[in-house]
């Protein structure tokens, strides 16, 4: 069967070419727009807080595309597929997007970001965020969506974020300390004293919990900041921390692990004895070992410390024996450095 190009049959196909380019600019077109998003009834929150924000010029796609041709086009058949899911309600809820830096930064060009910004007696240098590689989105969720945005979801500018740098400590690869200055990044005294994490009321029992620690030296300069409160136990605690607290509860006492800790629960996750054993414990380990395991022993203990004991009994010397009759045992003297396999034991 021969075909034959015809003037009637080029037309023809010219205009449906022309009706499909049309109408593939009319969708691309048409999905790009607010009014689009909003005819889903989940987006209409977040439609009606753009037009009251300062983004109301700027389409969806503007931010919650990736720049490119590609990508742009990879996003129009995702949208193009969102009138099925609302109708089937096949979608995320809540209705979470995500804007990455190169959205942002379409408009908020560097001649903007690595200039100082104050505002509200505070001054910003985004260049040293966005070289570190920090989100725009993790101090600017709700830009452009405001409450819309849920709880969970919404980040704000605050002095957490900046302390995790900001502390003192934080030294970049070209050696410089990121100090914690107030006068830095304030610019009138009349801000508040303290990250709005401190004036939680459960802030005093909570800190080491949900606090980051990290942050703390930005403002508790001195050495012993932490410890005069905590009863002269150094905090955060050290690496050695597991292997040598026995002897630090010794000197401060229980209530100073109190302070952080339910030590009726706690001390059993690891210590399924009682701390520190009584006088008696050693006539009565081998049932204690046999009912709890041994593992629970290696916690603290090495093989050395069974030996010292049980290798003199095995050759038939019995001067351990006195240990049976409740006399105060000292544990030998172990490596600094515990076994590898002790340590993680110790940290169950």
């Amino acid at each position: 069967m021969r075909f034959r190009l015809t003037q009637r049959g080029l037309t023809l196909g010219a205009i449906v070419l022309t009706a499909v380019v049309v109408g593939m600019g009319v969708a691309l077109a048409v999905s790009s727009t607010p009014w689009f998003c909003g005819a889903c009834k989940s987006h209409v929150p977040y439609v009606d807080e753009w037009r009251a924000s300062a983004h109301d010029g700027v389409n969806c796609e503007q931010c919650h595309t990736k720049p490119g041709a590609l990508f742009f086009l990879t996003a129009k058949l995702e949208a193009l597929q969102q009138p099925v899911h609302q109708l089937t309600g096949d979608y995320e809820k809540p209705i979470l997007g995500t804007v990455l830096n190169q959205s942002c930064r379409r408009c908020h060009s560097n001649d903007i970001l690595f200039n100082p910004v104050s505002r509200s007696g505070i001054r910003v240098q985004h260049r040293h965020l966005i070289e570190a590689g920090f989100l725009c989105i993790r101090c600017h969720s709700t830009q452009a969506h405001g409450d819309a945005v849920p709880q969970g979801a919404r980040t704000y500018p605050s002095m957490d974020q900046c302390l995790l740098c900001h502390n003192n400590r934080f030294t970049n690869p070209q050696g410089q300390v990121a100090t914690a200055e107030c006068d830095l990044c304030h610019t009138r005294r009349d801000y508040s004293a303290a990250p709005k994490s401190h004036s939680d009321p459960d802030w005093g029992e909570d800190h080491g919990a949900v606090g980051i620690l990290s942050t703390c030296t930005a403002c508790h300069t001195e050495k012993d900041s932490c410890s005069k409160c905590h009863q002269g136990v150094a905090m955060p605690h050290a690496e050695t921390w597991i292997s040598r607290h026995g002897r630090a509860v010794g000197r401060s006492g229980e209530q100073a692990c109190e302070m952080c800790h339910d030590t009726r629960k706690y001390c059993l996750t690891c210590h399924q004895v009682k701390m520190p054993h009584p006088n008696d414990f050693v006539g009565r380990h081998p049932k204690v070992a046999d009912k709890v395991g041994t593992t629970t022993c290696f916690n603290c203990h090495l093989v050395a410390n069974c030996q010292a004991c049980h290798t003199e009994h095995n050759v038939g010397d019995p001067r351990a024996h006195q240990l049976f009759k409740g006399v105060k045992y000292t544990m030998p003297a172990t490596p600094t450095a515990a076994p590898t396999a002790v340590t993680a034991g110790a940290g169950g």
